[in-house]
């Protein structure tokens, strides 16, 4: 019998309160906390180079787009309208955008300008598309294929390549962060659940709150270290 099954979660009252996906909302709120506190870490850093903006914006996109998609589109959302969803997903979609940004910046130095300025703009010409096509059909899939796109082919490529290159070990995170995000995005397109109160998302948001802090570890490491930025 296959004990990962795909479960709807109830809902909860609290002082009157009505909050559905209870455990779905608080697994977002956790994701969120970590990235606040990623942000403000990465905000104290002295270095103040471009790479630096791009992680510190990075985790603080996503912490608000986690944030709101726990609040408005999971707990509250019996009150609001569907399109309320899309504050979380355009936070989201910005967020991967910068983390493909801060990768292509690290690259900068190991390869020809023209390649940057290509991936640059391929990156930024998907990131329209996908934002135009979530717009217009208030699904979460070009969020999710964009998320594939950016963090996969762009983040976790490009580690690789620094790797190699440079021996960073910060962008070795990155790559087992990347791994990670995988993990949950297969649990969440499979619906895999444990039970009602801890189901395909409530893991989901687990999994990817550990590759996020092992995000911040990677971007710690590399503006702490002379060795990439240099």
């Amino acid at each position: 019998m296959n004990v990962l099954l795909k479960f709807i979660q109830p809902s909860i009252e609290i002082w009157n309160i009505q909050i559905d996906e209870p455990i779905t909302t608080a697994t977002d709120l956790l994701m969120a906390a970590i990235c606040f506190y990623a942000y403000f870490r990465i905000k104290q850093k002295g270095s103040s180079c471009r790479i630096k903006w791009y992680f510190k914006y990075y985790f603080l996109t996503l912490g608000l787009g986690t944030m709101f998609g726990g609040l408005l589109g999971h707990a509250f959302l019996y009150r609001l309208s569907p399109q309320w969803k899309l504050v979380s997903w355009i936070f989201i979609l910005i967020s991967v955008a910068l983390m493909a940004h801060a990768l292509l910046e690290l690259a900068r130095p190991l390869v020809k300008p023209v390649f940057t300025r290509l991936i640059i703009r391929l990156n930024m010409l998907i990131l329209i598309v996908a934002l135009f096509f979530t717009l217009w059909t208030l699904a979460f899939s070009p969020v999710k294929y964009y998320t594939i796109f950016g963090m996969v082919v762009i983040v976790g490529a490009f580690s690789y390549f620094i790797f190699q290159k440079t021996g960073s070990k910060g962008v070795v995170r990155f790559i087992f962060a990347v791994g990670l995000g995988l993990v949950s995005a297969f649990v969440f397109s499979y619906g895999w659940g444990l039970s009602p109160w801890f189901n395909h998302n409530d893991i989901s948001h687990v999994i990817l709150s550990f590759s996020t802090l092992i995000f911040y570890k990677g971007a710690s490491l590399i503006l702490d270290s002379s060795g990439v930025l240099a």
